[in-house]
């Protein structure tokens, strides 16, 4: 599958008045591709002006993933300061436990704002072997938090990251998982990093399980690789041996994402172990996998 990056420089006087329209013409000017696209908009003069906007097209145009259950929160207020905003929901069972997560207001403009189906192929991975003992696990990139949270909710110990735009989202989404039965959610945190920065304090800690979801088309090459391999050096240096370092997500490249995770796996010291799919998982109610598609599950296992 190709992914198309379409960039736009736009200012406040082009939007004209109904600045809706002129970005939703722009975008459907690219639907000749037939594949999935990311629009850029790069402001030229007032950011609030086109933030607002693409909020608008992101609320009416596009499909979300496939979801579980859809549910909608009380209408209103919030009841309480420290509650999640009052969004749509939806709900997926993993991990022996319903997670409920809201997609933020801007899932179709930012893929942090979305559930993906490789957090949804983590949380099935991890529920196939069976941690019979508390893990330490970071969800690195953890977009909507499904897997992170899920493992939370089955009594691990987690942290998850992501840019620092989307951390609220996360942050919702573990308030919306609390209870009282689940006390390992109430101390998993979120936290905003960007890969090749110095670790935050919750990162230096010894994982025994990093969770990497949809990560690969990100990292084909360049900076982007680079600064993700210094962030995976420094996370599994604090743990002898390593933790297990899982990927999952849908192939988008399989020539180059081979390429990134065996230099990844050759620069760690790290083995690749191939996780073959449930076949019944493409016919689970609510199973974001696509009949059609190509996806992967690997672990990296640190060698003896």
């Amino acid at each position: 599958m190709l992914w198309w990056f379409h960039v736009t420089e736009v200012s406040c006087m082009s939007l004209g008045s109904d600045p809706v329209a002129f970005l939703r013409q722009d975008t459907d000017s690219l639907e000749q591709f037939q594949e999935p696209v990311s629009t850029a908009f790069i402001l030229s003069n007032d950011s609030k002006c086109l933030h607002a906007s693409l909020m608008q097209v992101a609320s009416h145009d596009g499909a979300r993933p496939a979801h579980d259950k859809a549910e909608e929160r009380p209408e209103g207020a919030d009841a309480d300061a420290g509650e999640p905003p009052c969004r749509p929901t939806r709900s997926y069972d993993l991990l022996g436990s319903r997670v409920v997560l809201s997609e933020g207001d801007a899932a179709l403009t930012n893929t942090g704002w979305r559930t993906w189906a490789g957090g949804w192929l983590l949380a099935k991975h991890l529920e196939d072997t069976h941690l019979e003992q508390p893990r330490r696990v970071l969800d690195l990139s953890c977009g909507t938090g499904l897997a992170g949270i899920a493992l939370a909710k089955a009594g691990h110990e987690v942290v998850l990251c992501d840019l620092p735009m989307n951390v609220q989202t996360v942050k919702d989404n573990l308030a919306r998982n609390r209870c009282a039965q689940c006390p390992f959610v109430e101390r998993a945190c979120a936290v905003g990093y960007t890969w090749g920065r110095p670790l935050p304090k919750e990162l230096q800690q010894p994982f025994d399980v990093v969770l990497c979801g949809d990560l690969l088309y990100h990292v084909w090459s360049g900076k982007l690789q680079q600064e993700f391999l210094q962030t995976l050096q420094e996370v599994c240096c604090r743990k002898r041996p390593g933790p297990a370092i899982v990927f999952a997500g849908q192939v988008r490249s399989g020539r180059q994402e081979n390429q990134v995770t065996g230099y990844i796996a050759d620069h760690l010291g790290y083995n690749e172990v191939p996780v073959c799919l449930d076949p019944t998982w493409f016919r689970q109610t609510g199973s974001p996998l696509v009949a059609d598609a190509k996806y992967r599950l690997l672990r990296l296992e640190p060698q003896p």
